[in-house]
């Protein structure tokens, strides 16, 4: 049970410091598994394969909105698993607007490595 503690603690300080892609790239396995509930555009679809396809879909999921506020509560553990309850508040800088965006995120570990990434909003 350390080795995922110590991954979802981590993991977790760097998302509340904002490093989203350094996060990833520090704890992706190399095939991770992350799916979303629809497509984030026609070149991001719901589910992507691998460290670079996961880090394409980070890099365009915030692309477009800046992260006013975050909270995140967790991470709770449970076998090979953790999950956080994210709260933002994002800005679309194009047209100014801000509005709350919550989020479920369960994160699956073996070897030290995160395989897959789930999330679960409205």
């Amino acid at each position: 049970m350390a080795v995922i503690d110590d991954v979802a603690r981590d993991f977790t300080a760097m998302l509340r410091l904002d490093q989203f892609e350094a996060a990833g790239e520090k704890f992706w396995a190399i095939d991770v598994k992350s799916a979303e509930p629809a497509a984030l555009s026609q070149d991001i679809p719901a589910l992507v394969s691998g460290r670079e396809a996961a880090l394409r879909k980070t890099r365009a999921r915030f692309a477009e909105a800046d992260i006013d506020d975050l909270r995140i509560d967790g991470p709770f553990v449970t076998g090979d698993q953790f999950a956080l309850f994210l709260d933002m508040l994002i800005t679309d800088p194009a047209t100014g607007k801000t509005q709350p965006f919550a989020e479920i995120a369960i994160f699956t570990v073996r070897d030290g490595r995160i395989i897959e990434e789930r999330f679960f909003y409205d």
